[in-house]
């Protein structure tokens, strides 16, 4: 299967990430291309940054088990898994 990003950019788009967040730049993506990488923004993530999956259990954790807000878990924990 042919990685997200090569979709993306092969239709004109583009993934920018910065920090956790992303953003896309849609290029020719049609609105159903655009519904389908919202339904696989977590296999997005995973392609643009190898972390995510460590990060959204860290932030979770903060979140559920140490009563942060979820703004300030996802920070902390982002500080957290870049300096690991």
């Amino acid at each position: 299967m042919t990685p997200i990003l090569d979709r993306i950019r092969a239709h004109g788009g583009e993934v920018i990430r910065d920090k956790w967040r992303i953003t896309l730049r849609r290029g020719r993506l049609s609105a159903g291309a655009l519904e389908w990488v919202r339904e696989h923004r977590g296999d997005l993530m995973r392609e643009v940054w190898t972390k995510y999956d460590d990060w959204q259990e860290r932030a979770a954790i903060r979140e559920f088990d140490g009563g942060q807000c979820r703004d300030d878990a996802e920070a902390d924990a982002y500080r957290e898994v870049m300096t690991c």
